[in-house]
């Protein structure tokens, strides 16, 4: 997928694509649902399917101070669009200037002069333009002016419910990973580049690395059985949530919230490397451990456990 970040390289774009437009956040089932439309009339009109998104978060410009905590990072995001079959993304700088545009001139000046679009996928729900004003109803009598098709899409339901960000949102701070997986068609997963860290895992014999995780979204703290992706080869590993309290005295509001991950059969460095990870089981949850030993007892058992999953998951 080749990725356009800004308004300004519009030229780059091949003209009368496939679009859909939204945030997409966690790339769900539903989303899914649109992709698939889009990326199929794009091969039918001999043409290519784009998605047009927007970064930061429009809850991160004009909405309050509780705005929902995001599943995916834009570069995750990203990557999960092209492992959909998008043929391009246009990025949007989403700040104060663009969040007044009237939705006739997001029609008119970036879907039709800038892009020339043939036709736009949305869900039943979307809306665009200031403060949301344009809804569905006003994007197809703004595409009868200008001379273009819309198709909206549905939503996805599972167990009588619409597959929504929020749901899965809620899902995973709950930890009900099973049915995070469910809504998403996917295992639920996490991306980051790797950091240095403090170095205590390598001199306890479990050497980790830290990943810098730009996303917010995560499941409760604790010691997970999880599959590593590093350059499109996978890993199995364990992952740790959280603050690591053997190692210091008391948490506090502000203590950081630490991600390490350790591959079970691996070696080499994995230093400024970025690592996608799924998430297989919970193994147990965080503990505070009086001594090392015990730490250590605690980790080697948390391997074993971790190999006895995955060895039932192949057979």
């Amino acid at each position: 997928m080749e990725i356009i970040r800004g308004l300004n390289d519009l030229h780059k774009i091949p003209k009368r694509t496939v679009a859909t437009i939204g945030i997409f956040d966690g790339i769900h089932r539903g989303h899914r649902r649109i992709f698939d439309k889009v990326i199929r009339q794009a091969k039918a009109l001999r043409t290519n399917s784009l998605v047009i998104t927007f970064s930061p978060h429009p809850y991160k410009i004009i909405g309050t101070r509780n705005e929902p905590p995001l599943l995916v990072s834009l570069r995750h995001r990203l990557m999960l669009m092209g492992r959909a079959g998008i043929d391009y993304c246009l990025v949007i700088n989403f700040d104060r200037r663009f969040a007044r545009m009237p939705p006739r001139a997001f029609v008119e000046k970036i879907l039709y002069k800038g892009l020339d679009v043939q036709a736009v996928y949305v869900g039943e729900n979307f809306h665009f333009g200031r403060i949301r004003e344009g809804d569905v109803g006003l994007l197809e009598r703004l595409a009868g002016d200008f001379g273009f098709a819309v198709g909206v899409i549905h939503p996805l339901k599972c167990r009588g419910r619409i597959i929504s960000s929020s749901w899965i949102r809620e899902e995973v701070l709950s930890g009900n990973l099973t049915n995070v997986s469910r809504l998403l068609g996917r295992p639920f997963s996490i991306y980051g580049r790797v950091i240095k860290g403090a170095g205590r895992g390598k001199r306890l014999g479990f050497p980790t690395a830290n990943l810098d995780i730009e996303h917010e979204a995560f499941p409760p703290m604790g010691v997970y059985a999880v599959r590593v992706f590093s350059e499109g080869c996978p890993y199995e590993g364990l992952l740790n949530i959280g603050h690591r309290p053997t190692f210091i005295r008391k948490i506090r509001p502000h203590t950081p919230i630490i991600i390490e991950v350790c591959l079970l059969d691996f070696a080499g460095s994995l230093y400024d490397k970025f690592l996608e990870v799924e998430f297989i089981k919970r193994i147990r949850a965080e503990k505070k451990f009086d001594k090392i030993p015990s730490l250590i007892s605690a980790m080697k058992e948390d391997k074993l456990c971790a190999r006895r999953i995955f060895s039932k998951s192949v057979a």
